[in-house]
Order: C-alpha cells, then sequence, then structure tokens
C-alpha cells in the first residue's frame, strides 16, 4: 500500500506538469523584497470585466483564463504609492511590478503608512505581532493570549466559541502538546515573530488534524542583502496575591532573543535563537462535593526553568527555477522543582475532618531535534511549481521523581499509617519520519495543487515505580509501573481546487488518510491495532457583490487524535487517593466546521457558524463515595453541536487611534454517551476589545488598552464561570525607530483563570486553574541590518509533531 500510494503520487506529478497559458507576475518593493497579500486588479479596456485578487507570501500572482487585448492593472498595498499599468495580453505573459514606499510630506509632518494590527478575510485573520504594543517583550504564548478570539486556558490554546486548534510555527506544528506545549511557547521570544495567522478553514493541502481552524506563527526572516536582525532583552516581575509564596516574593523571568539573517548571491541563512530563566509558580485547584464530606485539593507547583531554543537554516538558490535547503529546530528545556498539595477534607457541618498533604520533586529534562532537507522547483513563469520535504523529528523527555503523602487530623497530628513514598522515573522517546510531495498547476479550467504524505511514527515510553520505607529502601511496585510503545504509520493524498470567475471564487478540495496503528503495553502482555481511512473534504465559495460587499460559504472536516501520551496506560499520582492515567483504546473525535460570512470594506466581518463533534474525548475525573479514590481518564463520549454567530469590527476614528472589536454569541448542546455523565447545554458569549493610541504624529510613543470577556459557556461536559483580562502596556522607539522600549502589565486585575464544574457518578467537581500570569515586564529590543521581512514554507511533519505531550 505505501509503494503503491508513492508510485501513483510520482506518476500522478510527472503526467500533470504541462504548460498553460496565463498571466503571472510579481510584485516587488524597490529594494527587490516581495510585497505580500498586495491587492492585484485587472480590467480588461474592452469589456470592463474585473479580477481582483491577493499576491501570495512570495509577492506571486495568477491571472486565469485571460482573452487575447488591451488591460489595465492595478496594484496596491498599505504603506506603498499605487502602480498602474497599461498594456497588451497576446500570449503567456509574466510581468514584474516594483511598487514604491509612501512616504508624503505635509507642511514638516511626515505621514507613514503603518500595517494594522489586525487584518482580515475569509480564509483567515492575520494578527502583526509588531503592530502590537502590548505584545512586545513578552513571549509567544503571551502573545497568543492577546489575538482577539484566542483563549489560552491552562494547557489549552482554543478559538473562542469555536474549540481547541493546533499550533504551527512557520507551517510546521509545534512539537509539543499540553504542559509542554505551554512551556515551549514561553519559552520563545515575541521578538522572533513576525506574525500569527488564524486560519479558519484550512483546506485540502494541509494536514487535517486540528478542531476548529489552525494557528500559524510566522517568525521574522530578512531578505534584505547582507546581515540584519534583531536582538531583545526582556525582564519579568510576577505580582501575586499574597506576593509571598514558598517564602519567597521573587518570581521573575529574564529571557533574550536573537534573530539573525544573511542573504548574499545565491545564499540565504538565518538563525533564531532564545534562552530565558525564570522563577515561576504553576498550579491548579480540585474541589469535589461529597454527599458527607467536601475535598478541596490544591496543587501548586514551584519550578525554576532553563530553555534553550534555535531554529536555523540556509537556502541555495540551483538555478532561477530550482532551490533547495535545509533546516534544523532543537532545543533543551528543563524545568526543576516541586509540587506542593494540600487537601483539607470538611464534614457537612463545615467542621474539618483531615488534612491530605502531598509533597513531590520533579526533574523534567526535554531534548528536541528536528532536521528537514526540502527542494522547490519552478518549472516555468505559469506557476508550475514541485515542493519536495523530508523531516526527521526526534523527542526525548526523561524524569524522576520523590512523592510522599500524610495525613493529619484536625490537630495536625500526622497519621502514621497512612504515609506513603514512593520514587519514580519515567521517558518518553519519539522518532517521527514523514515525506512529502506537493505540486501546483495552473490549467484553463482552475488552479490544482495535489500531493502526497508518508509518515512513520514510533513511540517508547516508561514509568517505573518504586514503594520507598522508611529507611529510604526500595522496592519495584508492578502495579504503578508500566512500559509502553506506539506505532502510527500515515499514508495521505489530496487534491485542491481553486478557480476565480469574474465575481466569484472557488475552491474545493479532498484530503484522504488511511491510518495504522499499534500500540502494545509490555507490562500488561496487551496489543491494540486499529486501521481506518478517513475522508477529509474542505470548500470555500465567495462573491464579491460590489466594491464594499462580500459574502463566503465554507465547509470543511477535520481530525483531531489523541496525543501519544493519553494513549499511554500508565499512572501517574497526584496524591495517595488520586491518579491519572491514559487510555490506549482512545479513538480520534471529528469536527465539521460550516460558516457563512459577510464582509464589508474590510471594516465589518459577520458570520454564522455551526461546528459538530463526533466522537469527542476528554479528560473525565471519577470520584468514588465509597473509596474516595479519585482519578483522571481520557474517554470518547462526547458529541456536540455549536451554533453561533461573530461579529469583528475594526475602526479607526481618528488618525491617532486603532480599534478592534469581536463579539461571539452561541449555543452549546453537549450530548453524554456515558449513563454516569449528564447531557448538558447552554449559551456562551466572548467579548473582546483591542486599542491602540498614538501620542505623536511619527507614531514613536503609542499605548495600548487590550480587553476581554468570557462569559459563562458550556466546557466539554461541564459549565465554566465568568473570567476575563486587561492588559495595558506602553511603547517607545528611538535611534530612528530602531531601538524599541515597552513597559507592559499583564493581566491587570489577575482574572484570566478559568474555572469549570462538572457532574460526574452524581458527584460536582470543579476544577480551576490557577493562571498565575499577572506580571509587569519592561522589554528593550534592537533592529539592525534594515526592515524585516518575513518568508515560511511548509514542511513534512507538521501533524504529526503537534501530538507529543
Amino acid at each position: 500500500m505505501k509503494l503503491l500510494s508513492t508510485f501513483f503520487l510520482l506518476v500522478l506529478i510527472h503526467t500533470s506538469l504541462s504548460a498553460q497559458i496565463k498571466l503571472t507576475g510579481t510584485v516587488n518593493d524597490a529594494s527587490h523584497h516581495p510585497v505580500d497579500y498586495a491587492g492585484v486588479s485587472l480590467i480588461n479596456i474592452a469589456d470592463q470585466k474585473n479580477q481582483s485578487l491577493q499576491t501570495d507570501n512570495s509577492g506571486n500572482f495568477i491571472f486565469n483564463g485571460l482573452q487575447a487585448g488591451q488591460y489595465m492593472l492595478t496594484a496596491t498595498s498599505t504603506g506603498y504609492q499605487q502602480f498602474q499599468s497599461k498594456f497588451s495580453v497576446l500570449r503567456d505573459t509574466a510581468i514584474n511590478i516594483t511598487m514604491q514606499r509612501s512616504n508624503t510630506q505635509l507642511s514638516e509632518v511626515v505621514v507613514t503608512a503603518t500595517k494594522a494590527t489586525i487584518e482580515n478575510n475569509q480564509e483567515k485573520m492575520i494578527y502583526n505581532v509588531a503592530s502590537n504594543v502590548t505584545a512586545t517583550g513578552t513571549d509567544v504564548l503571551t502573545t497568543l493570549s492577546k489575538v482577539p478570539g484566542i483563549k489560552v486556558n491552562g494547557n489549552e490554546i482554543s478559538i473562542a466559541g469555536k474549540g481547541m486548534v493546533k499550533v504551527m510555527i512557520n507551517d510546521r506544528v509545534v512539537q509539543l502538546a499540553g504542559v509542554d506545549l505551554v512551556r515551549y511557547l514561553k519559552s520563545m521570544s515575541a521578538n522572533q515573530i513576525a506574525k500569527i495567522e488564524v486560519i479558519k478553514n484550512p483546506s485540502a493541502n494541509y494536514d487535517a488534524d486540528g478542531n476548529a481552524g489552525l494557528i500559524n506563527i510566522t517568525t521574522k526572516h530578512s531578505s534584505k542583502q547582507g546581515f540584519s536582525g534583531n536582538v531583545q532583552l526582556s525582564d519579568r516581575q510576577s505580582l501575586h496575591s499574597p506576593a509571598t509564596v514558598f517564602g519567597t516574593s521573587n518570581y521573575w523571568l529574564a529571557a533574550g532573543s536573537a534573530n539573525l539573517n544573511y542573504n548574499a548571491d545565491k545564499w540565504s541563512a538565518y538563525a533564531n535563537i532564545s534562552v530565558d530563566h525564570d522563577h515561576e509558580l504553576e498550579g491548579f485547584e480540585t474541589d469535589i462535593f461529597y454527599p458527607k464530606q467536601s475535598w478541596l485539593q490544591t496543587d501548586t507547583g514551584n519550578y525554576r526553568g532553563h530553555n534553550f531554543n534555535i531554529v536555523a537554516g540556509v537556502d541555495y538558490k540551483l538555478s532561477p527555477k530550482t532551490t533547495i535547503g535545509i533546516s534544523y529546530l532543537g532545543g533543551k528545556s528543563v524545568y526543576d522543582g516541586s509540587d506542593h498539595v494540600n487537601n483539607p477534607i470538611y464534614n457537612n457541618s463545615g467542621g474539618l475532618d483531615s488534612t491530605l498533604r502531598t509533597y513531590a520533586t520533579y526533574h523534567p529534562i526535554a531534548l528536541s531535534n528536528s532536521g528537514n532537507a526540502h527542494a522547490i522547483i519552478n518549472f516555468d513563469t505559469t506557476g508550475k511549481k514541485l515542493m519536495l520535504n523530508a523531516d526527521y523529528f526526534n523527542y526525548n523527555r526523561n524524569d524522576r521523581s520523590d512523592f510522599e503523602s500524610n495525613t493529619y487530623l484536625p490537630n495536625g497530628q500526622g497519621i502514621p499509617s497512612n504515609n506513603t513514598r514512593y520514587f519514580d522515573t519515567n521517558k518518553q522517546l519519539i522518532n517521527v519520519y514523514t515525506f512529502k510531495a506537493d505540486a501546483e498547476i495552473p490549467t484553463p479550467f482552475a488552479k490544482l495543487a495535489f500531493g502526497g504524505k508518508l509518515s512513520f511514527i514510533n513511540n517508547y515510553s516508561n514509568a517505573f515505580y518504586y514503594d520507598k520505607d522508611v529507611n529510604d529502601k526500595l522496592t519495584y511496585n508492578t502495579n504503578l509501573s508500566n512500559e509502553f510503545r506506539y506505532i502510527e504509520n500515515t499514508q495521505s493524498l489530496y487534491i485542491n481546487l481553486n478557480k476565480e470567475k469574474e465575481r466569484w471564487k472557488y475552491q474545493a478540495g479532498l484530503r484522504a488518510e488511511y491510518t495504522e496503528t499499534k500500540g502494545t503495553s509490555y507490562t500488561f502482555n496487551q496489543t491494540n491495532t486499529n486501521k481506518y481511512l478517513r475522508l477529509f473534504p474542505s470548500v470555500l465559495i465567495s462573491y464579491q457583490a460590489d466594491s464594499a460587499n462580500s459574502f463566503s460559504l465554507s465547509f470543511g472536516r477535520r481530525i483531531n487524535r489523541p496525543s501519544f501520551w493519553n494513549l499511554n496506560p500508565f499512572k501517574s499520582l497526584f496524591t495517595a487517593y488520586s491518579y491519572g492515567e491514559g487510555n490506549p483504546f482512545l479513538q480520534p473525535e471529528y469536527n465539521s466546521n460550516l460558516e457563512l460570512s459577510h464582509t464589508y470594506k474590510n471594516i465589518l466581518t459577520s458570520a454564522l457558524f455551526l461546528n459538530i463533534t463526533d466522537n469527542g474525548f476528554n479528560n473525565i475525573t471519577v470520584a468514588s463515595a465509597d473509596t474516595n479514590l479519585v482519578y483522571t481518564v481520557p474517554l470518547n463520549f462526547i458529541k456536540t453541536y455549536r451554533v453561533g454567530i461573530s461579529e469583528n469590527v475594526s475602526l479607526h476614528p481618528f488618525s491617532w487611534l486603532d480599534n478592534n472589536n469581536q463579539a461571539t454569541f452561541y449555543h452549546t448542546n453537549a450530548h453524554s454517551s456515558l449513563s454516569y455523565i449528564q447531557s448538558i447545554n447552554g449559551y456562551g458569549a466572548y467579548l473582546a476589545t483591542n486599542n491602540t493610541a498614538y501620542f505623536n504624529a511619527d507614531k514613536t510613543f503609542a499605548m495600548a488598552v487590550n480587553f476581554w470577556y468570557q462569559f459563562p459557556e458550556i466546557d466539554h461536559i461541564g459549565r465554566s464561570d465568568p473570567y476575563y483580562k486587561l492588559d495595558v502596556g506602553f511603547t517607545a522607539l528611538a535611534m530612528k525607530k530602531k531601538l524599541n522600549i515597552t513597559l507592559n502589565l499583564n493581566d491587570a486585575f489577575r482574572s484570566s483563570a478559568s474555572a469549570v464544574t462538572t457532574t460526574v457518578n452524581g458527584i460536582r467537581t470543579k476544577f480551576t486553574n490557577f493562571q498565575l500570569n499577572r506580571f509587569v515586564l519592561v522589554g528593550l529590543s534592537y533592529r539592525f541590518g534594515g526592515e524585516d521581512g518575513t518568508k515560511k514554507r511548509d514542511t513534512g511533519n507538521e501533524e504529526e509533531r503537534g501530538r507529543v505531550h
């Protein structure tokens, strides 16, 4: 099957690369840098028919199916003078457009156009990081939380009202998930980021993984000849309440990052490096309300982190049509610390029955290495292109822990018989190989894109527990220990069509993925296998009614595969009475997304949406009133329907004020297939406003105030409390705008923590994220070597690396 798919893919690519008649072009600035997402319109002078489109991220554009005749071509982009030219089209034609920057001086006041912080269209929302004051000097995770409509709660990243999403960096899904994903994004500097794209309905050429869409983070990569780049230093001081926790109030972070680029002739090289050291609190609270008792468990982690990350690569232009290159992404993450679990138990009269206290130390060390080799072949000027990628990803995490749990009477006296002590080591080793080929071919009917991908995953993990007696003697615990191996092989083929005809644009695609899995628990002597073929269609239809109004209808089906860690049946202890475990029988969930939207002059975007989740899974906390044993396990049991409406308004009421507002209102029905979990339904709403005020004409001194509010909503099979966040920031530019000085207050009221209440087995449980992210940050950023541009490029293992835990 694998060889047959590869042969079919190569034959399809070879036989389909044939010449077609087209008008192609490239839009560059005076320094030969591509102008991405510029507006290009083409008018047939004879019949006045008008076609409009945007350049891609490389400044390229293509018009299909033109008749011979005279045409007027116009190109526009923010910050540039309008380009306009008349010419004849008699055969295949290629044109290169050079746009001059706009810099008009009136009465000694220079007015320079700047990119809007938020750009919105039918396919994606683009958040330009450099234009946001409160993002400057922060880390990437904090920056994500500032994007309107994006929520960061605990270890989950989601779109308000629509559900969780996958995160990519330069079109590559980040290697990690859960707490490791959060820590990785926190270790990267926002100074490395050019923009964040929220892809609402990914087409078939994207991997099908990801519930409500994809978030793509594009790093800075200058195309300026010679050396260029920037460096950044920042210092953050947390503002906790109370200020002193575990005997100290010094919770801080110091971070540094650098972007370096070199371009000369046929060579292009880049490196993004980030380092940070921090001392911070992490934690959550789980309250369980039994019929006769209430267990109020707080778990607070006191950690010191040391992180190093690097992204580097080099490209070489073999010929005007062919570019080859290699890239590397790797790093080391160390989080030394301890968890303090305090669990008082109260009776129904409010009196204290007893208290459980657990202290555990952790020393996780994670190493990741990812390599990519690629080739891009442009066959001619009509847009025929072939992209080849080979990727290898390795992730190795080791951890060791000392665990001790004790029970105390109300008077503080310990109960020796209830002392529990363990020592454990655990490991996760993952190797992923992927091979990917993508072709783009303009045809008289439509622009055709097709390709395929092979991925091979091998994941080994273990957890070895030892009972520890009063003399620290270790005895192997066979009940808690586990060894597990997971193998997954996936073969994918896709085809995608793009067509433009007068005021209509059409995109339709189909992706097929055949997956084979094998999970083996050596401890339980148990093997689970699975094979399935799934189809993932995507459709986008848009209509430009007039110069001010456009409509679009989109549909897509996607898959959310469990993380490798969720499939591992090993147990992770929280206290002597509570633990979490994986589920080797866990299956993927499937999501169908339908949206109808209207855009008015890039000012107002309105949308009606419907999201359906089949075979949904979630971590379930099950408590037993008889034994007081509490365990958490992921299960497939939910079918969810969510319907809603969203409004996004971008306003510029004054030359010195940028304003963006978003409102989402929705209703959720979550149907449970488990008898001990009730179905639930209810309304939810999300409001956000982002405001930037400039205090001088050249915009070198500015202030930003950003606020969002999440009303109560249905979260899987629970109901959340309201929560909200206020950020305030100031920025000043100096030294010809090369030096950026920022002062930011994040989460001013320490109010952004979510709390979700669920009922399982008739027992009510409330889970609260501490989310201790109120801080003051001072940052310095210096840019050298000229202006920054951005480039991004697909690689082959986007989906697999996003499932590492």
